[in-house]
């Protein structure tokens, strides 16, 4: 059987190109009657010849208009050249937009926020922040390929939709901000922080910083116990056979060569419950308020994108 993550990393592989075509290939049409049911019109409004094919200006107005019968102007038509720039950045638009979502789906929903409750993991920061700048400058450039002016993202349908699906993206943005330039140097100084050695019962979290590393001590746990290894030759820099300190060592020492007399003479610096939570800082609420409500908008965005593509 299969490793739980690699399954996950098997499905997301396989989803992945998979939603990228989908959303490539959903902005193609084609001449249909529903058209011109929805708008009363004969086929010559829009297309040059009566059983459809090339469109007129009208049409080509319809059609960038995001089929808003009547189309109320300040929509632009664009030539042959320009529809391949514009599908290039749109392209470009997509993959930044589906790594951006892609990159808060798997943190939040599969590593869950308290992955990054000790500091930003650098990756998922510059992967997120470089495709948040990509969608925004694209999506401008799409907007502006598409309207003349500004007064259709207020006066349409087609434009109100557009501005909630903006308004979206200026809050993910604000917050995404906040968090890496505020949130962030806090998590990491909490992380960073020296433990406070008159601790008498360990938690998880408390333990774990005690990883031997920037002058941090060397405590494991074993049996409800934590001890200090930092004296043993065998633990420096916090490792040993590949086991680091900072963790509840029990079930590892059970099947190790030795039992637990190497342990006898070592310091007992306190108990450990693994049950037991630590009090969130305000830097760590502050942090989960936030990765819960982008995933929250991450829904929203997709459900606007769906409406302004199908719901109009």
């Amino acid at each position: 059987m299969l490793p739980a993550n690699y399954s996950r990393r098997f499905v997301l592989s396989c989803l992945a190109p998979i939603f990228i075509i989908l959303c490539l290939f959903t902005s193609i049409s084609h001449a249909t009657p529903e058209y011109a049911d929805r708008t009363k019109q004969g086929c010559l409004i829009c297309h040059v010849q009566e059983d459809g094919g090339d469109l007129n200006d009208k049409g080509l107005e319809f059609s960038a208009s995001g089929y808003v019968w009547p189309p109320e102007g300040g929509y632009r038509i664009l030539g042959p050249i320009r529809k391949s720039v514009r599908f290039f950045i749109g392209s470009l638009h997509i993959l930044a937009a589906f790594l951006w979502f892609g990159t808060i789906l798997y943190v939040h929903l599969i590593l869950r926020p308290a992955y990054a409750g000790r500091g930003l993991p650098k990756g998922e920061v510059v992967l997120g922040m470089v495709s948040m700048w990509i969608v925004g400058i694209s999506g401008i450039l799409l907007t502006v390929s598409r309207i003349r002016s500004i007064s259709v993202l207020y006066s349409s349908p087609w434009g109100i939709v557009l501005s909630v699906k903006i308004a979206f993206y200026l809050i993910m943005i604000m917050s995404a901000l906040y968090v890496v330039l505020f949130i962030g140097p806090k998590l990491k100084r909490g992380a960073g922080n020296p433990v406070d050695l008159k601790v008498e019962i360990f938690d998880p979290a408390t333990l774990s910083a005690c990883d031997g590393k920037e002058g941090r001590p060397v405590y494991i746990a074993y049996k409800d116990k934590v001890y200090d290894v930092g004296g043993l030759k065998l633990w420096k820099n916090g490792v040993h056979m590949k086991h680091s300190s900072g963790n509840d060592l029990t079930a590892f020492i059970a099947k190790a060569p030795h039992g637990d007399e190497k342990l006898e003479g070592l310091k007992i610096v306190g108990s450990y419950d693994a049950a037991m939570k630590p009090p969130k800082t305000f830097a760590q609420k502050a942090f989960y308020f936030i990765a819960y409500m982008n995933l929250v908008i991450v829904f929203c965005v997709l459900l606007t994108i769906a409406y302004w593509r199908w719901g109009l």
